[in-house]
């Protein structure tokens, strides 16, 4: 089949889109990833076609991102539409009305607390409410439904299409198979486009409190910086010492990674999408071997107790960030042991070829039925 891949939000070559779904896609079909960018332009980069479509400067104008992402897409000679946001999936569904095309919604996030956080209004309960009917109602109509975690998937089961968890486990493949040299007391910090609440101020505030006991230790940041940092450092004493690598590629990401001694993910409860959320970058660093910090939420809950591979912690406590990391630096023999139960059962279970062989199925079950009936449960 010829699928196109639609999204009007995620940059073409996302983690989730281009390095998991896309190219496993591309093994048994022809694979297109429609994206915006800040070019137009054509590429094939490891048997997938990326088209990109420039996207304004000011987010206020992001309906002329949606038409031109429509019209690409319009053009595409597919079978399948696979979407990744509810404004992406109303794109779709048109041309499902117009030109027969069938539709997947990918959900990777709970979008009714999403959206109005993005547009800087998070929490209004009757928002998030509207949001959240449209949404169910434009995905009665999709052909498949595939959701990143249980508690995304939640409140779309019932009706036509149960989802189908395909979570963001890591690619074990792009990861060095050894652990590369550590820095003694180097903490990274990894977030594709790094904003407040990822807890970049308290994860700061930690590492300051971190060195007066360990002079030496350093922070990396990598990925883009939405957050002024030279406004949070500037009134922390003592300063830590901070890197940003910006975005890296995945096997760059991965050198970095390993280099580190602790991971940290301290994600704030600003909004329920961050508080329910289970990120790529919990795996990466369990692949890397890195013991890590990280915040007290059910779903990161559920895989950091399941493996032993860290320390949970209230994450809007930069004391209690700093105490866990320094308990790791002082006893890095516990440290490694975590690293090790991490990176095994990333290697074990939490690696990507199971989620490649759901999304291959839920593949099949659409080209068998032509797009008609349920999609099974391919989880079991």
């Amino acid at each position: 089949m010829r699928v196109c891949m639609l999204t009007t939000t995620h940059r073409s070559r996302d983690g989730r889109i281009f390095e998991k779904e896309a190219k496993s896609l591309a093994k048994k079909h022809d694979v297109t990833i429609i994206a915006p960018s800040d070019a137009r332009g054509i590429a094939e980069e490891e048997g997938v076609r990326i088209v990109t479509v420039p996207k304004p400067a000011s987010p206020l104008l992001h309906g002329v991102t949606l038409w031109r992402v429509l019209r690409a897409c319009w053009g595409e000679e597919c079978d399948v539409i696979h979407c990744h946001e509810p404004d992406a999936l109303l794109l779709a569904l048109l041309l499902k009305a117009t030109q027969g095309r069938r539709v997947v919604y990918d959900i990777h996030e709970h979008w009714p607390s999403e959206i109005p956080f993005d547009l800087g209004i998070p929490n209004v309960p009757v928002l998030e409410a509207m949001i959240s009917r449209v949404e169910l109602l434009l995905a009665r109509f999709a052909d498949a439904k595939i959701a990143v975690s249980e508690s995304v998937a939640g409140r779309l089961r019932g009706g036509r299409t149960e989802p189908v968890i395909i979570s963001n486990y890591s690619v074990a493949g792009l990861a060095p198979t050894d652990p590369g040299v550590r820095e003694r007391h180097g903490v990274v910090y990894m977030a594709g486009n790094m904003q407040m609440f990822h807890g970049i101020r308290e994860c700061i505030q930690a590492i300051s409190k971190v060195r007066v006991k360990f002079p030496d230790v350093s922070l990396t940041l990598i990925g883009s910086i939405r957050a002024d940092i030279g406004a949070i450092t500037a009134k922390i004493n003592p300063r830590p010492e901070i890197t940003m690598t910006g975005y890296l590629p995945y096997r760059e990401m991965y050198e970095t990674l390993r280099a580190g001694s602790v991971g940290l993910l301290v994600f704030q409860p600003d909004y329920h999408n961050a508080y329910i959320g289970l990120p790529n970058k919990l795996f990466d660093y369990m692949l890397c071997g890195l013991p890590v910090v990280a915040s007290d939420f059910p779903e990161i809950r559920k895989v950091v107790t399941d493996a032993g591979c860290g320390v949970l912690v209230d994450p809007t406590n930069p004391d209690a960030i700093a105490e866990a990391i320094v308990c790791l630096m002082e006893h890095p023999e516990k440290a490694r042991r975590m690293g090790e139960s991490g990176r095994r059962a990333v290697l074990e279970r939490y690696n990507w070829g199971e989620m490649e062989e759901r999304l291959l199925a839920v593949y099949r079950e659409i080209e068998e039925q032509g797009g008609k009936g349920q999609i099974r449960d391919f989880a079991g």
